[in-house]
């Protein structure tokens, strides 16, 4: 892994290595587009799970940071980087809006817990953001609903129909920050529409059409990306069966889904030496989608998380259905997971690496997700927030996360600048 060198640029971008500042001063390269150099706001419960650790004040600041920047554009958009050719994506996007609220709610619970409270001043900063954000949230999620076939309520990812169709994850994510906006019946036949357009090999959909077709590749119909869709398919659907179990305290939809749900989990492909979610060939299959334009190849760290997370949620519904048996196996997953999972794991950064082959770069989303599911061991966690903390100003704009540090892109490691030469890239720590 190369190394940022630490120059004082014009931004005041921080020093990561103490050294003094160099002239003439360079700025770390910050523009790319959409999957590569895009800021988010869909990771920032992860980030905020992250910081909260060490740091309860920077968690809610990034909050508020994130929620005046909707404020302030007027929009609540899929991704932003003012510095691209394209600056933004799409408009009223349900992930960006709707995750926020699942990091104030982890906030919220991890305060109570250690009996601390924010400072007046930023507590009523962090309610004025809650306040102006949650209406949002309400109108976005309810103006991205279409009726489907059978005159099933169906949510679009967006409010303003740049997506024409049912997509599992980003449906996933609204439930996530805030289920309020959905009735129990809208979520359980949602759920049940979506699982009915699984193939007859166990690949769930990427996405699900008003007239119930299944779409299994992220891309476009005509054009898609990979033959059998992203790694994160399966996994999402075992969340979203579980999501509404733990709303509704009905199991009836995952009774029904069950032996659907452990041939998608058994569909994702999978390392047979340790387990771990691995793509052999990115024609076959795409990483987790919000990097599906990202052709890793490997074993692959977020989706591998995510899966851990799908296994241990599977294992938990049979186990409350009385089929111990069933849950056992998927636990023994998991645990095969966790043991593979410090494979993946860059002592030198204090990160986790995106995938184990193309491209083994420093996955801020990554790790922050690992910390945020639980994961993370208790040193990785404490080295990730460290790390997420020291180098703040490199993956965050107004709260919203880059895939890699500034600077980086994907297959390209070293750091790139704007600017004057001053001198070769040290090694990163």
């Amino acid at each position: 892994m190369r190394k940022f060198v630490c120059l004082i640029a014009l931004a005041g971008l921080a020093c990561l290595s103490g050294a003094a500042p160099q002239k003439p001063a360079r700025q770390l390269r910050d523009d790319g587009t959409y999957q590569n150099g895009g800021y988010w706001a869909t990771p920032l419960p992860w980030l905020m799970a992250t910081l909260m650790r060490a740091d309860a004040s920077r968690a809610a600041r990034a909050f508020c940071d994130a929620v005046e920047d909707f404020k302030g554009r007027g929009d609540i958009n899929e991704w932003v980087n003012d510095n691209a050719a394209t600056k933004r994506g799409v408009k009223s996007y349900c992930a960006s809006a709707a995750m926020p609220l699942a990091g104030l709610k982890r906030l919220r619970a991890h305060l109570a817990r250690a009996g601390q409270q924010l400072a007046p001043d930023l507590e009523q900063r962090v309610r004025a953001a809650e306040a102006w954000l949650v209406p949002q949230v309400r109108w976005i999620l309810r103006a991205s609903s279409r009726f489907g076939q059978g005159a099933v309520r169906i949510f679009t990812p967006d409010a303003s129909g740049g997506y024409r169709a049912f997509w599992v994850r980003d449906w996933s994510y609204a439930i996530e920050g805030y289920p309020e906006a959905f009735s129990q019946k809208e979520i359980h036949d949602g759920y049940l529409f979506l699982a009915a357009a699984q193939r007859a090999d166990g690949c769930m959909p990427d996405r699900v059409r008003p007239d119930g077709r299944g779409v299994y590749s992220p891309g476009g119909e005509a054009e898609p990306l990979s033959k059998n869709g992203s790694v994160d398919q399966s996994p999402f659907m075992v969340i979203l069966c579980h999501e509404y179990w733990k709303l509704s305290e009905d199991l009836a939809p995952f009774r029904q889904t069950a032996d659907a749900l452990e041939k998608a989990m058994n569909f994702t492909p999978r390392n047979p030496d340790n387990g771990l979610v691995t793509i052999t060939d990115s024609a076959l299959f795409r990483p987790y989608s919000f990097l599906d334009s990202v052709p890793l190849v490997g074993d692959e760290q977020f989706s591998s998380v995510l899966y851990w997370d799908a296994c241990l949620k599977l294992a938990e519904m049979f186990k409350s259905d009385g089929r111990a048996d069933r849950a056992a196996r998927w636990h023994r997953e998991a645990e095969r997971i966790t043991a593979a999972m410090p494979t993946l794991w860059d002592e030198r950064t204090g990160l986790f690496v995106a995938a184990s082959k193309n491209w083994r770069q420093p996955s801020v989303w990554g790790s922050i997700f690992a910390v945020y599911a639980g994961a993370a061991t208790q040193n990785q966690a404490e080295r990730i927030t460290g790390w997420c903390l020291k180098n703040y100003d490199l993956i965050v704009r107004q709260g919203q996360v880059r895939h890699l540090p500034k600077g980086t892109f994907w297959g390209r490691p070293s750091p790139e600048y704007v600017g004057p030469v001053a001198g070769p890239a040290e090694r990163m720590n």
